[in-house]
Order: C-alpha cells, then sequence, then structure tokens
C-alpha cells in the first residue's frame, strides 16, 4: 500500500512498571498462583483431543462447585453478565413474565437485559441492607405466576446474602423456575444447586475463585433443559444452549464447534476448580467465613457501622461498611490505595456514597489480608481527620 494513503501514525505505546496491589474489593480479587501459571499454557486448537479434555475437567468442577447432578453445564465466553443473559434468554421469551427480587444492582441489570429482548418484567423490591423472607416472595410468585424468578444469592453491592432453601420449592409449586446470580458468593459460602431446587445458575471467576474475569459457568435443571428443548423463539446465537451444550459435549455424543473460546481462560478455569476441589467446599467456606469473622471482630475497635444491620444477612465475601459523619467515601478508598496499594471500592447503585465494600475472597480469605485491611482503615480514619483539620 502506497504511503500516501497512511492518514493514522503508529501510537507510541510505552511499557510502565505496575505494582500489583492487594485486591480486596467485591471483585476481581487476586489470582492463585498455580491459575497465573495455568494462563500461560499453550494455545491450542478448540478441536483438539487435549482442549476437549480440559472441557470434561472443567464440566466435573462445575457439576461440584454447583453441587447438582445435572449434565446440562458449562461455562460461557465472557464476564458474569454473560452468565446472566444466557439464563434469562434461553430461559424466558418474549412477551413471557420475569419475575426480578430486586435490592441491588444486578437485579437491576438482569432487569435491563430481560427488558431488551421484550420480556415483561415484574420488580419486587426490598430495602438494599436487607434480604427477601420465603413468605413475600411466595406472594408474589402466586400472585403473578411468572415463568421465571431472578434473585442474587450474594449482592456484591449492597453486602447481603439471600437465603434460598425452600425457593425452588415455592416456585415449582406455581409453575415458575428459579434463576440465580452466584458470581460473589460461589465457593465462598454453601450453595446447593440441586437441593435447593434452583433451575438455572451462573457464576464468574474473578470473585471468590480467585481467576481471571471472562469465563463464566451456568448449570441447568431438568426443569429448565425441558423449558429450553420446547421453546418457540430464537435466543442470540452466542449464548443458545442448545449450540453450547453439543460444544461442550454435554450429553456424551458430541464434539462440535459453535466459537472459538480463549484456551488461557480454559485453563486457568480448570485450575480454579481444581484448586477448589483439593481444598473442599467445605473447607473453603469455613475459611471465608473465619477470614471475616476476624475482619468484623478487629472492626469493633473502629468508628465504623455495618451497612447490613442483621449478621444473618450479611455475605461472607464482601462487607459494606458505613463511615463516621464527615467522611467522604472517595477520599478514604484514594488514600487506602496510594498509602497501602490496598484496592477497596465505594458503594454502587444503590448504596453508591453510602458505604465501603471490602471483599475478602479466594486467595485473599485469611486473617493477615483481614488485618492488613483493618489497619489500613484505622490508619485513613485517623490521617484523614488530622488532614481536615
Amino acid at each position: 500500500m502506497a504511503p500516501s494513503k497512511m492518514s493514522i501514525p503508529p501510537p507510541n505505546i510505552v511499557n510502565s512498571e505496575f505494582k500489583e496491589p492487594l485486591l480486596c474489593g467485591p471483585g476481581p480479587c487476586n489470582m492463585w498462583p498455580s491459575v497465573r501459571e495455568a494462563l500461560t499454557k499453550p494455545v491450542v486448537s478448540p478441536l483438539c483431543d487435549q482442549f476437549f479434555s480440559a472441557l470434561d475437567d472443567i464440566r466435573a468442577g462445575i457439576k461440584y462447585v454447583f453441587q447438582t447432578k445435572s449434565n446440562l453445564v458449562l461455562a460461557i465466553s465472557g464476564s458474569g453478565h454473560s452468565g446472566m443473559e444466557t439464563l434469562i434468554t434461553n430461559l424466558v421469551g418474549p412477551k413471557e413474565t420475569l419475575l426480578i427480587a430486586t435490592r441491588g444492582i444486578w437485579d437491576e441489570r438482569a432487569y435491563n437485559v430481560a427488558n431488551r429482548y421484550g420480556i415483561k418484567t415484574i420488580i419486587y423490591r426490598v430495602p438494599y441492607n436487607t434480604t427477601f423472607t420465603l413468605e413475600e416472595l411466595e406472594k408474589q410468585v402466586e400472585l403473578y405466576r411468572p415463568t421465571a424468578m431472578f434473585i442474587t444469592h450474594g449482592d456484591s453491592s449492597t453486602g447481603t446474602v439471600q437465603k434460598l432453601e425452600g425457593l425452588g420449592d415455592i416456585c415449582h409449586k406455581y409453575g415458575t423456575l428459579l434463576l440465580v446470580d452466584t458470581v460473589v458468593s460461589l465457593g465462598g459460602v454453601p450453595f446447593f444447586m440441586d437441593a435447593w431446587g434452583v433451575d438455572a445458575v451462573y457464576t464468574s471467576t474473578q470473585k471468590a475463585l480467585s481467576g481471571p474475569a471472562g469465563i463464566s459457568p451456568v448449570a441447568f435443571s431438568a426443569r429448565a433443559e425441558q423449558k429450553i428443548k420446547n421453546r418457540k423463539y430464537e435466543t442470540p446465537f452466542y449464548f443458545d444452549i442448545n449450540l453450547l451444550a453439543q460444544q461442550w459435549n454435554c450429553y456424551g455424543n458430541t464434539r462440535s464447534y459453535h466459537h472459538t473460546m480463549s484456551p488461557p481462560l480454559i485453563w486457568a478455569l480448570r485450575e480454579c476448580l481444581r484448586q477448589l476441589s483439593i481444598e473442599t467446599l467445605e473447607k473453603s467456606w469455613e475459611r471465608h467465613a473465619k477470614s471475616t469473622r476476624h475482619f468484623h471482630e478487629r472492626l469493633q475497635r473502629l468508628p465504623l457501622d455495618f451497612l447490613v444491620p442483621n449478621p444473618e444477612h450479611r455475605l461472607a465475601t464482601v462487607s459494606t461498611l458505613v463511615l463516621p459523619n464527615g467522611y467522604n467515601y472517595n477520599e478514604v478508598v484514594k488514600y487506602i490505595r496510594e498509602k497501602h496499594n490496598i484496592i477497596i471500592f465505594p458503594g454502587l447503585g444503590p448504596t453508591a456514597g453510602k458505604s465501603l465494600r471490602i471483599g475478602i475472597m479466594g486467595v485473599n480469605s485469611n486473617s493477615a489480608v483481614a488485618d492488613a485491611l483493618a489497619d489500613a482503615l484505622a490508619d485513613a480514619l485517623q490521617a484523614l481527620v488530622k488532614s481536615s483539620l
């Protein structure tokens, strides 16, 4: 090509040094060392035996972490939002009804996704610093008889965890499917897909699984599978579970090509699931509960309040804290980042300007990280008061 045709010069992309911070927001968190190593494994063809073997390992791991015997388990190429969109578009068609139990920003995102596909959406809302009772949810399901209900298990915008045991039975009583977001809860707190009657669930790797964002495990119950097989509408090609199930060989007789998945993310997810299987779910749940309990005990020495008043409603992976009057949330976040190289987040969605969001999960779920966070918070509260005098 003639040089005269070139109107855009090459950019000057300069490498810069970057000291990895301690990631203690609501996600992402730091990665397991073995997951870092997995990301450097060779790129392979999406149609070779080695790649298919990795997919088989991932499916076995997904069954374990979701605690399901379902065969329709796989991972979506995309962040947690891709899991959300996959569940909604495969299970609720245009003009069908989705009941969304709303207390945080991710429920609002589900509302946004559903509306884009012409789905009739019904919102039932409770205050963002609490959770739903089964009685009030049953009243809504009985009243509207929706095709499906969407609910978030652990909500990273509010720091709440929703009790799910018994909700699946309620939904099925009225012919409703139960769809659940476990992005920030899976691996950190107990979750039992089959025992709780969950029909579809998704998560993502960058939270308590301590991997990189960009790939999202999903699972579907037998009820959900029948809904997918019998649906009368088209779902987006990229999120079509009927096609993806063939690529992931969910039924043991297909090895078809749907799209080119990212081998580094496949290796990373496989290693995340391997690490959790080695530790076991029970020990991981116990470790997360112990680390957060220690952190909360340290907070009792500081002039901070919990955004979520009921301890039973507090999420073990993300704590939401209220600062004393006079403090600016963004200034505290900035100070801790600059002085201690620790990243925490201010509120988001309904909690914006009302809380700090601090995550202790995955590889970071230990007493040393809890102490580092408590010390950094104490320093910030003292330093910022002095600087304002």
